[in-house]
């Protein structure tokens, strides 16, 4: 396999749990479910009507004073879909590939997504995927401290996206005057195939700009040809603000909002500041680009786990999140 250097996308999120009495860690509940769960087969969660969609943390160990692991997702009996690549053919023809059998005869299967942590107390380094992000890692997790039983009942954890103290230093200083998101009308999903299906029963429709424009027509949005507007590049937008002056009430819901928004997709939202300034998504979340070595494109894990403990340290370090 050839080697190569490949860049990946860090996202630090702080663990929250909805009861934090006994000031819990997301790091030493998942390390004592794990140890509780120390087989596969025990914590690995089903999904779909025919219990074929299986999601699981795969792998995971102590790294320094991170628990790190790799979290991943496959369906059942998938084949691969694959095209021999012809320039002088009229046509390609679509072939089957299965995965090959496994030591002892068992039964291996395609990965349709793997998203990679990293844990520090509350801090959750994470790496994701198009088919897993931190949405589906937060319920997993959640799902795994339920089978095994290291919450008290009522109690969960969120993901919560974090933000560097400046930038947060500056929304309160500055004071936000407008807030903006812009969104997608629609966010369409394939499901499964069907042979009599039809490109309205094929799709379903999803996305926060739906979200907003159903809460202003209510069931009427149901009525309509939504596949219509697939192609038709039409977004939403919703701006907050005030137009002249505000209290000093005013300019604090305004940044508590501007706070709470940084969870949507950073390309999705604009502050407009006081006196002319603005912070645009991207600067709501910390990331960072880690440039590893991989394998036919498969990143060395070692080299990753080792290289988001470095930029978690250097985040605390330099004081741009709290311990």
């Amino acid at each position: 396999m050839s080697r190569e250097a490949i860049t990946k996308r860090a996202y630090l999120k702080q663990a929250v749990f909805l009861n934090n009495r006994d000031s819990p860690t997301i790091q030493a509940k998942l390390a004592h479910a794990l140890k509780k769960l120390h087989r596969i087969g025990d914590r690995k969660e089903v999904l779909g009507e025919d219990q074929r969609y299986v999601r699981s943390i795969i792998y995971h160990r102590q790294h320094a004073n991170m628990l790190v692991g790799i979290f991943a997702s496959y369906e059942r009996g998938t084949h691969q879909l694959t095209v021999t690549e012809d320039d002088d053919a009229e046509t390609l023809t679509i072939e089957q590939v299965a995965p090959p059998k496994g030591e002892n005869d068992k039964r291996r299967e395609f990965l349709e997504g793997i998203c990679y942590f990293g844990l520090s107390a509350n801090h959750v380094v994470v790496i994701q995927s198009n088919a897993l992000g931190a949405k589906h890692i937060e319920n997993h997790i959640n799902w795994i401290f339920s089978q095994a039983g290291v919450l008290e009942s009522g109690n969960a954890v969120g993901l919560s996206d974090q933000i560097a103290a400046a930038t947060k230093d500056r929304i309160q200083k500055a004071h936000v005057k407008e807030v903006e998101i812009g969104a997608p009308l629609i966010e369409s999903q394939e499901i499964a195939e069907d042979r009599e299906v039809t490109k309205e029963r094929a799709l379903t429709y999803s996305g926060i700009g739906l979200d907003m424009v159903r809460q202003i027509i209510g069931d009427r949005l149901d009525s309509m040809k939504l596949a219509d507007a697939l192609d038709g590049n039409i977004e939403v937008s919703l701006r907050i603000r005030y137009k002249h002056k505000t209290t000093a009430k005013g300019h604090k819901l305004l940044d508590n909002i501007a706070l709470a928004i940084r969870h949507i997709d950073e390309d999705q939202v604009r502050l407009n500041l006081v006196g002319g300034g603005h912070v645009v998504g991207n600067q709501l979340k910390l990331s960072a680009p880690i440039r590893v070595e991989a394998r036919a494109g498969i990143p060395n894990p070692d080299e990753l786990f080792k290289k988001m403990r470095e930029w978690l340290l250097e985040l605390l370090e330099k004081k741009i999140v709290e311990p």
